[in-house]
């Protein structure tokens, strides 16, 4: 352990002296040995003299292995690194029918990155909150395995142990979260998972669906933006919950979120349960509106995408019917015409949607929020409806 190492540990556990007050002491134990004390030994012996267990010099920090020195087949491993994300406990049937756990945390050192499998009763730092991400720890009598993916990973047997924050170890040896952060306007198709830093510029309110299993289902949709762009972020059943009360301007950083490519070419994240959410506060500035949230006249919608937000009249009496689905479902569809001072354009709004079309009728003015132009059978463009659309009549005839 080198000097900056002992003077860290004594100024954790004692928080009523300085950093200069340390040295000092340290230093004058120098002198009062006439500089015989190499400056580790000084150290050394201040800590003892303030009460400040230091660990003794063969002590396992010596063998410490950073991640990308390792290789499948290590046994004995103790490496320190941060907790870059902490993935959800999962269960399994054992051999002799009894239930086992296992649990992974993604560690990050300045050499590399690598998953830690934690099983069965090791899982108790996750379970009862005692790691978290963001945090350093030390893994000890740990061994390496290639994974299912053919990557390394550190298992953590019944010899292992988990060390949540060190005390030894130096906050900045070790690399920020903010360095795993992908820019919004870098997502492509190809990435199979993201994580970004963002603030709200739209939400959404939640609504429910029904799943395969007859269970009810949760969604909600909000916009995120960087200072690089913007893209949607679609949450799930119980992270829906989890979300909360969300608001225009607050701060997120979603972590682990899964790159869904829709057919229009548009990129959205999917928050489901192995992803993790972080709101960060507010941010001081207000944002500028969104492009999505800014009516557009008709004519300027020139090609497929969304979403879009139009105040138009109702040309049309609405077209109230019942359709079957490519996936032999029934569901309600209300097709009309709307028309501004630009143009005229064919809307079609589904399922609960399409109840309100029984109460337009022609001369209503509407605002539809979050549609999404497509092109139709005979190729003309027209807006469609999805779950997060907003509908609000704000005049009637």
């Amino acid at each position: 352990m080198d000097l900056e190492q002992i003077v860290q540990r004594i100024l954790l556990t004692r928080r009523d002296l300085t950093r200069e007050e340390v040295l000092k002491l340290i230093y004058e134990k120098k002198r009062s040995a006439e500089d015989y004390l190499l400056d580790e030994v000084a150290a050394r012996i201040v800590a003892t003299d303030l009460g400040v267990e230091i660990p003794q010099a063969e002590e396992h920090f010596k063998s410490e292995v950073p991640i990308g020195a390792l290789v499948s087949g290590l046994n004995d491993v103790t490496l320190t690194a941060r907790v870059i994300f902490v993935y959800p406990i999962q269960t399994f049937s054992k051999l002799d029918l009894t239930e086992g756990k296992v649990a992974r945390l993604l560690l990050a050192d300045k050499s590399g990155t690598l998953n830690l499998v934690l099983w069965n009763d090791k899982l108790s730092v996750i379970e009862t909150g005692k790691v978290k991400q963001g945090q350093i720890v030390r893994v000890s009598h740990g061994y390496v395995r290639e994974g299912l993916d053919g990557k390394l990973e550190l298992h953590v047997g019944q010899r292992g142990n988990v060390e949540v924050s060190p005390l030894d170890a130096i906050e900045s040896n070790y690399p920020l979260l903010d360095q795993f952060i992908d820019k919004v306007g870098n997502l492509t198709q190809k990435s199979k998972r993201a994580s970004v830093l963002g603030v709200v510029c739209v939400v959404y309110p939640s609504s429910e669906f029904k799943k395969k299993d007859e269970s009810k289902g949760k969604v909600r949709r909000l916009r995120l933006r960087d200072e690089t762009g913007e893209v949607s972020v679609v949450f799930w059943n119980e992270k829906v919950d989890e979300l909360g009360e969300v608001k225009q301007n607050d701060q997120m950083r979603i972590m682990n979120a899964r790159v869904k490519r829709q057919p229009d070419g548009r990129i959205e994240l999917h928050v489901e349960n192995a992803v993790q959410i972080e709101k960060l506060g507010r941010q001081p500035v207000s944002a500028p509106i969104s492009p999505s949230e800014a009516a557009r006249k008709i004519a300027y919608l020139k090609d497929e995408g969304g979403p879009f937000t139009i105040e138009a009249t109702v040309a049309t009496t609405p077209n109230v019917r019942e359709v079957i689905t490519a996936k032999k479902e029934k569901v309600l569809v209300a097709s009309f015409d709307l028309s501004d001072d630009t143009g005229k354009i064919r809307v079609s709004l589904w399922r609960k949607h399409a109840e309100l079309g029984k109460e337009l009728m022609v001369g209503s003015r509407i605002k539809i929020k979050n549609a999404y132009a497509k092109r139709g059978f005979s190729n003309l463009l027209e807006l469609t409806s999805r779950t997060s659309t907003i509908i609000e009549i704000l005049s009637k005839p």
